[in-house]
């Protein structure tokens, strides 16, 4: 039998529904605001200190203030406080530079530099065909004064904008190397990166140096990958040592040309949703055995590649650990021509386990010579690439079994040779090629 209710009724429940949500909603609303006022008001504590101290510096300070570069420390100290150690503040000098370098163009003498303990700054990057390399610069070199000035009375980004500048003008440089001083007069010039080199090794091997992963790689491997499979190839050694990642929009056109249909990565969000990063659709693979050298300097980007050719190609990993950067992150450029770099996803191989802060271990476990550093090997003392030469040259007798103890890859364990036949996270100012790793 249907029971019916009264229309007074149905209009009293439909009426304390509506109460319901409507007290829920202003409950939900009201925490929130207040959430917002009391982080408003502690803000509003912060920029009262602040102004405090700024007054009190510029009272009392006996010396003289770079305005530009302690705005710049203050939002430094912002980005510290977050808690991510990969993100970073551009300044709009920084980011322009940052832009035309993933552009894989830079304007310069030729190399990158790091802040080191000492106060001074750091050789870290020689490119090619530079004034740098030229000159005689080499990594390691210690620049202690730029313009006849030393580097420990300037902060790291007024160092930074004393090297930079238009192409045509020269940059007097003091170095250190060795516990000797020389100085050197570069010109600074429109550098093309070149970001992969290659060369045929004995027994048809192909071997391709991969540097970085900016807008220019993809075609650069292609070139080199076309020219090495014309000459006969036979395999092919992958050299991703000390590359530090870059652009992932330039590993899935570079991956399509190596493995077949395939999700080779996945990015997770703040929020759990989860986006494929990397899906390539060729139809078509190579069909050749793939080795790959890495280092504890193979990171972010580069360490997508490695992953995504074991995980789907059965390649193998030659060299030590890698750095274990299994994130991603979005730039974010603001009015004033800054840019904010943010990790905001984690990377998830397609078979693998997540590497980030583990690292890649390799198939073979291979250490360089303490008297050989990587910036000094030729093909004869790089174990490394020996090792992968060794697995690749068909009959050798002295190849022992992979180590594949928590490698995480079962394709990788039970052969060594191949078997099978970089969106934009901005705020709406910078370009598709902005999310990096």
């Amino acid at each position: 039998m249907n029971k019916r209710i009264s229309l007074g009724l149905a209009i009293s429940l439909v009426a304390i529904g509506c109460a319901i949500t409507l007290i829920l909603t202003w409950t939900v609303s009201l925490n929130s605001y207040n959430s917002k006022i009391a982080s408003k008001e502690k803000y509003e504590g912060v920029y009262q200190k602040l102004q405090e101290m700024d007054a009190t510096v510029r009272g009392n300070y006996f010396g003289t203030l770079d305005n530009d570069a302690l705005e710049t420390a203050i939002i430094n100290g912002y980005v510290s406080g977050i808690g991510d150690k990969y993100a970073s503040y551009l300044t709009a000098d920084l980011y322009n530079v940052y832009q035309k370098t993933n552009n894989g163009v830079i304007t310069g003498v030729g190399f990158e530099v790091e802040e080191d303990g000492s106060g001074y700054l750091k050789i870290a990057k020689i490119y090619k065909n530079g004034s740098a390399e030229s000159n005689g610069v080499k990594v390691g070199d210690m620049i202690t004064e730029i313009g006849g000035k030393s580097v420990l009375s300037m902060s790291g980004d007024t160092a930074r904008k004393r090297i930079s500048g238009d192409a045509g003008t020269t940059l007097s440089l003091k170095l250190v190397s060795d516990g000797e001083e020389r100085t050197v007069t570069l010109i600074r010039q429109q550098i093309d990166v070149e970001s992969v080199t290659y060369k045929m090794l004995e027994n048809k091997i192909g071997y391709i140096k991969i540097t970085a992963f900016n807008a220019k790689t993809p075609e650069q491997f292609s070139h080199a990958l076309n020219s090495l499979n014309s000459s006969g190839a036979s395999s092919f050694v992958f050299d991703i040592r000390h590359n530090d990642g870059g652009l992932m929009s330039a590993v899935k056109p570079m991956l399509n040309r190596l493995i077949p249909a395939a999700a080779a990565a996945t990015a997770e969000y703040v929020n759990g949703t989860r986006k494929t990063l990397i899906e390539t659709d060729s139809e078509e693979s190579v069909t050749l055995p793939i080795m790959i050298l890495t280092d504890n300097k193979t990171s972010s980007a580069a360490e997508v590649f490695a992953v995504a050719l074991r995980d789907e190609q059965g390649a193998q990993l030659v060299g030590t650990q890698t750095a274990g950067k299994s994130v991603l992150q979005s730039t974010y450029q603001f009015s004033d021509g800054s840019a904010l770099i943010l990790t905001t996803a984690k990377i998830i191989p397609s078979k693998s386990e997540i590497f980030d802060g583990v690292g890649l271990k390799p198939d073979y476990i291979v250490e360089l010579p303490t008297d050989s550093p990587y910036d000094t090997l030729t093909q004869e003392n790089d174990t490394q690439l020996q090792k992968a030469i060794e697995v690749l040259t068909p009959g050798s007798t002295s190849v022992e079994e992979p180590d594949n103890t928590e490698s995480g890859n079962e394709s990788a364990a039970e052969s060594s040779v191949v078997s099978t036949g970089e969106e934009s996270e901005t705020s709406g100012e910078s370009s598709g090629d902005d999310e990096s790793n």
